[in-house]
């Protein structure tokens, strides 16, 4: 039993705050990940939107809702577009290792 996280349950809320945070936060792992990327993206805005919106209230701030609304659209953002070019970037051609000059192989710019 000494590999189990029974025996320290700190431990065990540790692993449960990581499993669930990769459930949601991570596109691998989201029941979204089968969205296209656009709704996948809206998705999330208008969760952190609503997530924003219960903070706020939480603190009785409105004004809470507009930095953290702001965080999130930045952050999610800056995610999805990476999330974009990464795979705009696997599809594209491997280059060969040698010298660029810019031409297809036709001869022409790409």
């Amino acid at each position: 039993m000494s590999n189990s996280t029974k025996t320290f349950p700190p431990l065990a809320l540790w692993i449960v705050f990581k499993e669930g945070w990769k459930g949601v936060m991570t596109i691998e792992n989201s029941p979204l990940r089968k969205l296209p990327t656009q709704v996948a993206f809206m998705t999330f805005l208008i969760l952190a939107f609503m997530w924003s919106g219960i903070f706020a209230a939480l603190i009785s701030n409105p004004y809470a809702f507009g930095w953290s609304a702001g965080g999130h659209i930045l952050v999610i953002a800056g995610i999805f577009i990476t999330k974009i070019v990464y795979e705009e970037a696997e599809k594209a051609a491997p280059h060969n290792g040698g010298a660029y000059s810019g031409r297809a192989s036709s001869g022409e710019h790409e």
